[in-house]
């Protein structure tokens, strides 16, 4: 109904070392027949411990492993093989693919869902929506659950043991969204749920931004180390749930809409999700001539590892490369979103622009109201 606001979260979060190990727990207050969807790299190391977990709280459990792409085929494929099992709830355990087939696997069963984690990559774990990619590995569709995960389930000691780079892209994607939620609230935006966003969206944001500007350094080390300090639990918190939450009740905005025209980009398509919203993020910043903003983030990513040009991800800009990123950004609909509405001629400039580090030239002439 017109006029209506919506926020969607998790029904339940839950984080901290050897948080795995709650997850016979945690399943048990709501079913009693589960199929498990573990990374196929991580089958050895993990599924005796997750079966035992739910064994020991009376949880009957079939393992599948996870691999490939997020296809629709391969959903369905997935799903049938699910269906025998007569399951009331599907748990995925991985990075973003094995949680995105989960999702889409609970989808089509009617079941629901609880997400694993095992890396802080991006904060797909707490969102209702699925990202679906070709064999290519281009982005087709973003369909949605009816309702969000059941449970998110982050153990932090699972987190500190993945590659680093993998923390660093969940940086790169959470800072977007403080800009992100910003820029939709300006305008007329809508959030994923399809209304207009309610202010706590922003809040969260805002905070979720502070957390990473003061922790992200300190908490990179701990993960280098693979300790769990109070640094690293609070950019993991910050990365995976306050995160989701802004982006789905805050809305997307440019830095989203950019990760469409990178995945062009044969040397850049490979690079995490979260390296391209960082990327992203910067020509927003340029495009709406926010050069506060921009210095400032753009020295947080030069210091957490997080790109500042598109010749960090290996390919550098060209008249051509620009065109094919900026064809394929005007056709996002996250665009809707941007305050100033995108041109190609404005995204070209501000690409340009971050490429050379230039906040003297602005890619607009349009100016807003500082930050509060």
């Amino acid at each position: 109904m017109p006029g209506l606001r919506v926020f969607g979260a998790p029904l339940r979060y839950v984080q901290g070392p050897g948080a795995l190990d709650s997850l016979g727990e945690i399943v048990r207050t709501r079913h009693e027949r589960a199929v498990v969807l573990i990374d196929a790299l991580l089958v050895d190391a993990l599924a005796g411990r997750v079966t035992a977990s739910l064994a020991g709280a009376g949880v009957a459990a079939s393992v599948l492993a996870a691999s490939g792409e997020v296809t629709q085929a391969r959903i369905d494929a997935e799903a049938e093989v699910a269906r025998a099992f007569n399951p009331t709830v599907i748990v995925a355990i991985g990075g973003g693919k094995t949680l995105d087939t989960g999702k889409g696997i609970a989808r089509s069963l009617g079941a629901r869902m609880i997400t694993v984690p095992t890396i802080a990559s991006n904060d797909g774990p707490t969102s209702r929506v699925i990202a679906l990619y070709d064999e290519a590995h281009r982005l087709v569709d973003t369909p949605r659950m009816d309702e969000n995960p059941e449970a998110v389930v982050v153990d932090t000691q699972l987190i500190s043991e993945a590659p680093t780079h993998f923390l660093v892209a969940g940086i790169g994607d959470a800072a977007a969204k403080r800009f992100e939620a910003a820029a939709c609230a300006r305008g007329t935006g809508m959030t994923s749920n399809g209304t207009r966003p309610l202010e706590l969206a922003s809040v969260i944001a805002d905070e979720c931004y502070r957390l990473l500007v003061q922790d992200a350094r300190e908490a990179l080390v701990s993960a280098e180390r693979n300790e769990v300090s109070p640094a690293l639990e609070r950019v993991i918190e910050a990365v995976i749930l306050m995160s989701g939450l802004a982006f789905e009740n805050g809305g997307l905005s440019l830095a989203h809409s950019m990760t469409r025209g990178l995945l062009e980009l044969s040397d850049v398509k490979s690079r995490l999700h979260g390296y391209h919203v960082a990327y992203g993020l910067l020509v927003q910043l340029m495009h709406e001539g926010d050069v506060e903003s921009f210095r400032s983030t753009r020295a947080f990513f030069q210091a957490t590892g997080l790109p500042v040009a598109l010749r960090d991800m290996g390919q550098p800009l060209s008249a051509a490369s620009a065109d094919v990123v900026v064809q394929a950004t005007l056709g996002a609909p996250h665009l809707a979103n941007c305050v100033p509405v995108p041109t190609a001629i404005s995204l070209a400039a501000a690409m340009n622009s971050v490429e050379l580090g230039d906040v003297t030239d602005v890619a607009l002439n349009t100016r807003r109201e500082p930050r509060g």
